[in-house]
């Protein structure tokens, strides 16, 4: 994921944007960046006076993440669950399909591990 423009270069594009001097395309080419950018950065200036970046939200959550205590629960009572048997529960128990892979990723998000230790 890209790192967001520094607060100076912000300022820079929306200070030149306010002086009408040049054109958005001009002060994207001179700032080298996106026109959007520019065209973004300008608005967000006209309705909320400021340059800051917006805050990372922390991307979608899984449909998963409301059973994650069942399959805590289901795994302590029974360890040696396989990914089809735990897809079965979750299928039959809280009518929920879920894929292969999803199921994988929440139980590394857990920290269950794939394999039983010897």
């Amino acid at each position: 994921m890209p790192r967001p423009l520094s607060i100076d270069l912000r300022t820079r594009i929306v200070n030149a944007c306010a002086a009408q001097e040049l054109a958005q395309s001009e002060i994207a080419e001179l700032f080298q960046v996106h026109l959007k950018t520019v065209e973004k950065l300008w608005k967000q200036w006209r309705t909320t006076h400021s340059v800051e970046s917006k805050p990372y939200a922390g991307g979608r959550k899984t449909r998963l993440t409301p059973y994650y205590e069942d399959l805590r629960t289901w795994l302590a009572e029974q360890s040696d669950y396989t990914h089809q048997e735990l897809r079965a529960l979750l299928s039959q128990q809280r009518q929920i399909l879920v894929s292969q892979s999803m199921l994988s990723r929440a139980l590394a998000h857990l920290g269950l591990p794939r394999k039983k230790s010897r």
